[in-house]
């Protein structure tokens, strides 16, 4: 196994467009030279992360990541550095070779590798079912009826699980996959006498789910015709490659669409993204399930701030929305609900009426969330009835009361007075005690749980050892004769361990290549802490030209603060031996004390 030669990595880097790279996973926003978005390492609602077109580096300051465009990657996908270089090395075009050296990997590295090339194999036969064999006929049929076309098929890898207990199980067996970690995948369920295995999924049409990078993780399988005995659709279940909860469908497709069109339409089902994709609207996902997950929004957050909800138009589509709105106008969206007639869902409405009638009479008409709340509290009520009016006041004062600017408080109070014949001075005052109960449920709340994230993110100061241990550190990474002469002169400079951890590994840097490459030292390095310090000292401001004097002024400073420790650490210890009658310790340890005060004053 060969590696990859240090020019190549050198070129992958440099050719690299950091701005573009991390704009794949972040929405930036250019203020002066820099840009800036919201971190993707950590949750935030204020942008931190700052990203230089002119360094090539990242940095966030709030969680204090940083890195070039290698370790980006690494992070951001937990990719080794090799499969990091391979990884923009295909994204470039740049050949490499296909026998490099990809780095040791764990027992669950290998794991999660066999699980993801079993779904790779799986929807390769499951397709290859659907598209060349007579059993797999009617399904092609059901899809073609559904507008599938053959190309639509072969694009979404969509396939045909046989009607067989065993037709993938024993072709994965005879392909040597471990079957105890086929089930841990999903793909496969145990015997209960512990004979054997029977595949999970059968007699459905088979739709692959991909991960962000689309990788397939996991499958949806539809039945052809409803029954009673089983699931309209079964999927897979949670695995150490899939977890529905973090998974957004079509997002790996979706992502730049989103961007270029400036916001996302959320469904409910992956149906319905398939639909719309296929019909050429292309900024859609889909959640896996009843929910929206925090994950999921701050996926989407990173590359939008607009969002469209798009439920089905019956009651659990409605009640679905309802919990969709409530998540997202926490998270700081910009939201619209768009609403659909007749009970109909968007896979029934493009394929009846058409995509170019779906967004214009859907999608470009949504609701505001003010308007969909009142349209939601209202569509349940009787408004000829007593009891149903001052519900319907009820439930609305509660959900909007204490969120509106004064123009949608004035025009959600005209609207509650048309809908009840409720004057708007009467409704004013309604409002008004439902705003003041909502201010105090909400300082309620915040006394009784601190924001811990806006704590975690407060950015700390750094003491004066601290900024003499980074600035010894960062003349260091970057002028490797004075490294040299550090290294020949002085036994022990760092106070803390990181610091001297990266003193060791650094040695071992220049030993082995010779000249100063902050850069290609950070990507050596797999711990990110040690990696942020790295970066952090390597950028840090100095000056070049007096590098002698601060490197001096630096050691100094290290060496004195050793000797205090010492000092204090002495102090210690004679007022224990004091402590214990033991006057011949303490007295030594006086005299040692007063040695090393000595030689602080000395300095």
């Amino acid at each position: 196994m060969s590696k990859i030669p240090e020019q190549t990595i050198e070129e992958i880097r440099t050719k690299t467009d950091i701005v573009d790279l991390i704009g794949e996973h972040v929405r930036l926003t250019k203020r002066g030279k820099n840009w800036f978005g919201l971190c993707p390492f950590h949750g935030e609602s204020t942008p931190s992360f700052s990203v230089s077109e002119e360094k090539q580096l990242f940095h966030c300051f709030g969680c204090g990541a940083s890195g070039n465009a290698i370790t980006f990657v690494m992070d951001i996908d937990n990719r080794p550095f090799t499969e990091a270089v391979v990884h923009l090395a295909e994204r470039l075009d740049i050949p490499i070779d296909a026998s490099v050296e990809m780095g040791s990997q764990s027992e669950k590295e290998v794991a999660h590798k066999q699980m993801y090339e079993a779904h790779e194999f799986a929807a390769n036969f499951y397709n290859h079912l659907l598209l060349n064999t007579v059993e797999g006929e009617k399904a092609y049929q059901y899809l073609e009826q559904r507008g599938f076309t053959r190309e639509n098929i072969e694009k979404y890898n969509i396939g045909w699980a046989l009607d067989d207990w065993e037709a993938l199980s024993s072709l994965l067996q005879r392909q040597g996959f471990d079957m105890n970690e086929m089930e841990q995948a999903g793909l496969v369920i145990q015997r209960d006498n512990g004979t054997g295995f029977f595949d999970r999924f059968r007699g459905r049409v088979m739709f692959p789910l991909y991960d962000d990078h689309g990788t397939i993780v996991g499958f949806s399988g539809r039945v052809l015709e409803k029954s009673d005995k089983e699931a309209k659709y079964l999927n897979s279940p949670e695995t150490p490659i899939f977890e529905k909860g973090r998974l957004l469908y079509n997002f790996h497709r979706a992502r730049l669409n989103v961007r270029k069109k400036g916001n996302v339409i959320v469904f409910e089902g992956f149906m319905d993204t398939l639909t719309a994709d296929r019909h050429g609207l292309e900024n859609t996902v889909a959640v896996m399930g009843t929910a929206l997950s925090d994950t999921q929004l701050i996926k989407l957050k990173r590359i939008t701030n607009d969002l469209i909800i798009c439920c089905d138009g019956d009651n659990a589509g409605w009640e679905a929305s309802k919990r969709f709105a409530e998540l997202v106008m926490q998270k700081g969206f910009s939201l619209k609900i768009a609403v659909l007639p007749n009970k109909m869902d968007p896979d029934d409405y493009i394929s009846e009426n058409g995509i170019e009638a779906f967004q214009e009479k859907i999608i470009n008409r949504p609701h505001t969330y003010m308007s969909f709340i009142l349209a939601y509290a209202k569509k349940s009520k009787n408004l000829s009835h007593e009891n149903d009016v001052l519900q319907y006041i009820h439930e609305v004062m509660e959900e909007l009361s204490g969120g509106l600017t004064p123009v949608e408080k004035d025009m959600m109070l005209r609207q509650l007075s048309m809908d009840t014949n409720v004057s708007v001075d009467a409704l004013e005052q309604q409002y008004a005690k439902a705003a003041g109960k909502a201010v105090r449920k909400t300082q309620s709340d915040n006394f009784s749980e601190p924001s811990v994230p806006i704590i975690q993110q407060r950015k700390q100061s750094i003491s004066a050892t601290g900024r003499a241990e980074r600035l010894l550190l960062s003349h260091m990474l970057n002028d490797g004769s004075l490294f040299d002469t550090i290294q020949n002169h002085h036994e022990e400079l760092f106070v803390h361990d990181d610091y001297t951890t990266i003193y060791i590994r650094l040695a071992g840097f220049y030993e082995q290549y010779g000249a100063p490459d902050f850069h290609r030292f950070a990507e050596t390095i797999e711990d990110r802490g040690l990696r942020r310090i790295v970066l952090e000292a390597a950028v840090m401001e100095r000056d070049p030209e007096h590098a002698e004097q601060e490197v001096e002024d630096c050691v100094v400073h290290l060496k004195k603060h050793r000797i205090q420790q010492q000092i204090t650490q002495k102090m210690h210890e004679s007022k224990d031996a004091e402590k214990m009658n033991d006057l011949p310790a303490a007295l030594q340890l006086a005299r040692e004390i007063i040695q090393l005060r000595k030689s602080l004053s000395a300095m």
